[in-house]
């Protein structure tokens, strides 16, 4: 308290005066100079912040002081917005501080805790992760580890490689439930042997570690792909029934960027949409895990289908919400900037595009080896995935990122790798969506950089390297086929044919026969239209409202109107078309009716090949 007595009693400086612990002013008038009180307590600038949340700069005062009784002020934070309402005195420091009656008495508090900052210490504070470029260096943010459980550090080895500017790292702070971010200062070969060993001998089969692997080691690069102009925009889907261990498979994962098990994951789908979006733009270019989707009725699945849509649609754009200041001015814009795993029981029902934008996975019981499983988890509580992540970022750093020229050719080489995996699988694939080959594109190259910088620290050779980039790459295109064949059961198009057969199978509708007698009534209960040899002719009205109603009652969506789907079935050559539109004349009961006509043989072989 001595100390802080000693401080204010620096500040005493004309035209202000100390007494007492409380702050007087000097005046000079007509009549004379006079001296007033102006509050009963004492303030001073503690400390100048500078906060960048990766969107705006803003400028942050400390503040601490001491009470007329003497008790030291507890430090508090005033944005340079707020310090000349006063608003925050109440709030923060309470009733006890009492600033004397009169405007002018405001003003002068005000000016006199601004002619305290030449004392101040001025900090800088980072309210986002990932790559940032101070002062002409590239430093890759995280906040630092705290003491306690997963803090511990390997003893110094031959070979140990540590930060060589410590002293100096960015503060970054996180708030909230992403304070289980933090990053590493020190690592040796013996932490990325572990590394190599997670993807060696696994924790589980080949077909989930693998992508994940490649998904973890792609995220640090997302700043310089974003530059490239091919941004990973999409998120990995992780499913599987209860106890198929998701969530502990994710937190392995997310444990190369902080402290995570599965009871702390970061996000979850009891989270809002909105409140999911703002942590994902915070969290640049680190891995996320948006926890548990499943929907536990009919309400809540509408709930959390919309969430997983906006998180779908969010990632796979990477644009922001446009948003307007009370000014009316526009607001930065906050996209998700790093990646994001999300698990869950059950795909959610998201259409078509939805789909395709992410990639799934589907984890079942008997690919987790819980041994395995139990080592890893031992090498994540022991910080070693963190520090290999460091080592990955310092290598990045000390290779691509040295000066301008070196980010140009790194910038250069993703774009072109992209583009030849892109083409790649292509080729392999050339009636998939058109967002699948940029998924693989992306996890080739993360698989890619992973293998490389093992084998230029020697932990694998380049014999390796390639041997285990082709098996990965065989395994990928095997599973984006079958995620491939995912999206295109979730268009429209597919999902009406679908349900109008399951409709006419259960005689929830009816299709009658179009050369029948006109003696019967031609508009029977159900009726949807007609249908010969080779074509089902519907009213395009009645079977999409058919169709519509089954997908509400079974806690979905269709997400077409009647003349948008018609044009899709066009346009998959699945209806006769004329010259003249989508719709043929048909004479049916003595009367000429336009109906869609949907060719049969190629709707069941679609419905076969389902």
């Amino acid at each position: 308290m001595s100390n802080e007595k000693e401080k204010i009693n620096q500040q005493d400086s004309y035209p202000f005066e100390i007494r007492d612990n409380c702050l007087y002013v000097t005046t000079v008038s007509k009549r004379g100079s006079s001296t007033t009180k102006v509050c009963n307590f004492v303030p001073r600038i503690v400390s100048e912040k500078t906060v960048d949340d990766g969107a705006v700069v803003e400028k942050t005062l400390v503040l601490s002081g001491i009470h007329v009784d003497g008790s030291i002020l507890p430090k508090i934070e005033v944005t340079s917005a707020d310090l000349s309402n006063f608003n925050w005195l109440l709030d923060k420091w309470g009733a006890k501080c009492i600033i004397e009656v009169g405007q002018s008495r405001k003003d002068y508090l005000r000016y006199y805790i601004l002619t305290t900052s030449e004392s101040a210490e001025q900090l800088t504070e980072y309210h986002v992760t990932g790559w940032k470029k101070i002062n002409g260096e590239w430093h890759f943010l995280l906040p630092k580890a705290p003491f306690g459980k997963g803090s511990c550090q390997r003893q110094l080895t031959e070979g140990l490689q540590e930060s060589t500017n410590q002293s100096t790292a960015p503060n970054v702070q996180l708030k909230g439930k992403l304070q289980h971010y933090c990053g590493a200062d020190i690592f040796d070969l013996y932490d990325l042997i572990d590394a190599y060993h997670l993807y060696e001998k696994p924790p589980a089969s080949d077909h989930i570690i693998q992508p994940l692997v490649a998904f973890t080691f792609l995220t640090p690069l997302n700043e310089f792909m974003r530059q490239a102009g091919c941004m990973p925009k999409f998120v990995l889907f992780l499913t599987g029934r209860t106890g198929t261990r998701k969530s502990t498979l994710t937190a392995l994962f997310l444990s190369f960027f902080g402290q995570f098990s599965s009871s702390d994951l970061p996000m979850s789908f009891r989270d809002t949409a909105n409140s999911i979006i703002v942590n994902s733009f915070s969290l640049k270019d680190v891995l996320t895990c948006i926890d548990d989707f499943y929907p536990s009725d009919n309400a809540e699945m509408k709930k959390l289908n919309a969430t997983a849509q906006s998180v779908m649609r969010a990632y796979g754009d990477r644009t922001g919400r446009a948003r307007l200041r009370s000014d009316s001015t526009l607001m930065e814009s906050r996209p998700p900037q790093g990646n994001a795993i999300i698990t869950g029981e059950l795909n959610p029902d998201v259409g078509e595009s939805g789909t395709a934008r992410y990639f799934a996975l589907e984890l079942k019981e008997e690919d987790v080896d819980l041994g395995s499983l139990s080592v890893c988890q031992n090498e994540a509580v022991d910080g070693a995935y963190r520090r290999t992540m460091y080592a990955y970022t310092e290598w990045i750093k000390r290779r691509y990122l040295c000066d301008d020229s070196h980010v140009e050719k790194l910038r250069d080489k993703l774009f072109n790798w992209h583009k030849t995996y892109r083409n790649d699988y292509y080729h392999h694939n050339q009636t998939c969506h058109g967002r699948l080959p940029e998924i693989v594109a992306c996890l080739m190259i993360g698989m890619r950089f992973f293998l490389q910088f093992l084998k230029e620290h020697q932990v694998i050779s380049q014999e390796d390297q390639d041997v285990e980039l082709e098996l990965f790459r065989k395994e990928l295109y095997a599973l984006a086929d079958l995620q491939s064949a995912c999206v295109e059961q979730d268009k429209p198009v597919n999902i009406f044919i679908r349900k109008l057969y399951a409709l006419m199978e259960g005689g929830k509708v009816l299709v009658t026969d179009r050369n029948r007698p006109d003696s019967f009534d031609p508009y029977p209960p159900g009726y949807i239209g007609c249908q010969d040899e080779d074509y089902y002719y519907f009213n395009k009205d009645l079977a999409h409202s058919a169709v519509k109603k089954l997908c509400a009652e079974q806690g979905e969506s269709f997400p077409v109107s009647a003349k948008a789907l018609v044009k899709a079935l066009a346009e998959e050559k699945l209806i006769k078309t004329t010259a003249s539109g989508n719709t043929v004349s048909v004479r049916y009961c003595g009367k000429n009716m336009r109906f869609i006509a949907l060719d049969k043989s190629k709707a069941e072989q679609m419905i076969g090949s389902e």
